[in-house]
C-alpha cells in the first residue's frame, strides 16, 4: 500500500510542477491572456513535453532508475540526513558540473567505462535530476504523512527546495530544446 501511495505522490508532484511551469511560461511570455490560452495550458502539456522527451533515447531507463533511488534514500533511515533535500541539491550541483566539464571532451571519447558513464550522465543529467527529486519529495511526503517521522516545517522546507530544483531543471530542459530548434 505504501508503494502505491508513493507512486501516486510521484505522479501528483510531477503533474503539479509541470502545470506550474507551463503557467509560468505563459505568464512570462505576455501581459494579456485570452480565456482559451488559460484553459489550453493543461491540454497542451503532452504536445509540448512528449516531443522533447523523445529526443532522449534511453529516457525510461534513466528516469525509472533515478525515481527508484530517489524513493529509497529517504526510506533508508529515520535520520534527518537521509530525509532531506541534501541529495537532490548535491545531484543538481554535481551532475551539472559533470556536464560542463564533459561537454568540451565529447569528441575525444574512448571505450573506457568511465567515458561511457560520463557520457550518459552528461546526456541524461536533467532527466535524472527531475525523477530523482520527484522520488525524493514523494518519499518525504509519505514519511511525513504515514509514518509521522518528520516535523511539518522540516518536510515543508525540504519539499519547497526540491520543487525549486525540479522547476529550474525543467527550465533548463526547455531552454535547451528551444535553443536547438532555432
Amino acid at each position: 500500500m505504501g508503494l502505491i501511495a508513493i507512486l501516486l505522490l510521484c505522479v501528483f508532484y510531477l503533474g503539479l510542477i509541470i502545470i506550474i511551469y507551463e503557467y509560468y511560461m505563459l505568464f512570462s511570455s505576455k501581459d494579456e491572456y485570452t480565456k482559451q490560452e488559460l484553459k489550453g495550458v493543461i491540454t497542451g502539456i503532452p504536445d509540448h513535453w512528449m516531443p522533447l522527451l523523445s529526443q532522449f533515447r534511453l529516457f525510461p531507463v534513466y528516469a525509472l532508475a533515478s525515481l527508484i533511488v530517489g524513493i529509497l534514500i529517504p526510506l533508508l533511515s529515520y535520520n534527518w540526513f537521509f530525509q532531506s533535500s541534501l541529495f537532490s541539491i548535491l545531484l543538481f550541483i554535481i551532475l551539472s558540473q559533470v556536464r560542463r566539464s564533459y561537454e568540451p571532451m565529447k569528441v575525444t571519447i574512448t571505450d573506457s567505462i568511465w567515458d561511457t558513464i560520463a557520457a550518459a550522465l552528461s546526456e541524461y543529467h536533467e532527466i535524472m535530476i527531475v525523477f530523482f527529486s520527484i522520488g525524493t519529495v514523494a518519499s518525504l511526503t509519505y514519511c511525513w504523512i504515514a509514518n509521522r517521522e518528520l516535523s511539518f516545517l522540516w518536510f515543508f522546507v525540504n519539499a519547497i527546495i526540491i520543487c525549486v530544483i525540479i522547476f529550474f531543471t525543467l527550465v533548463s530542459i526547455d531552454k535547451e530544446n528551444n535553443k536547438d530548434n532555432r
